[in-house]
C-alpha cells in the first residue's frame, strides 16, 4: 500500500514579495506537490501582481528560499537536471519556512 503525505490547513509559509509592501505575509499552501511554476502562478494571481513592467516588458517571477537568517534567497529551480518539474516538497520546504517571490523583467 502506497503512503501519501496529506497536509492539513496548517501548511503555512512566510512570503515576502520583493518590491512590494508584502513582507513575511502568512500564505497557506494548498498543495505542496504543485510545481514551482504553478505555485508562482497562484501567488501572482492571488496578489494580483503585474505580468508586464512599466516599460511593457514581460515579468518573470522566481521563488527563492531563505536558508539562513540574513542570507540571500536560494532560487528554487523549475526543473531538475533531468527536466522533471520540481515542487516545494522536492526542496524540503516545510510549514513556517520563509520564501521570497522575486520579479525579473525580461528585456524585449
Amino acid at each position: 500500500m502506497a503512503t501519501e503525505e496529506f497536509y492539513d490547513d496548517e501548511f503555512i509559509i512566510n512570503l515576502t514579495i520583493d518590491g512590494t509592501s508584502y513582507e513575511e505575509v502568512e500564505v497557506k499552501v494548498t498543495d505542496p506537490n504543485k510545481t514551482i511554476r504553478d505555485q508562482i502562478s497562484s501567488i501572482v494571481s492571488v496578489f494580483e501582481l503585474p505580468k508586464i513592467d512599466n516599460g511593457g516588458n514581460p515579468i518573470q517571477y522566481l521563488l527563492g528560499q531563505i536558508m539562513e537568517d540574513g542570507g540571500e534567497p536560494e532560487i528554487l529551480e523549475f526543473e531538475d537536471a533531468d527536466g522533471r518539474e520540481q515542487a516545494l516538497i522536492d526542496y524540503n520546504v516545510q510549514p513556517g519556512d520563509h520564501l521570497h517571490l522575486i520579479s525579473v523583467p525580461i528585456a524585449g
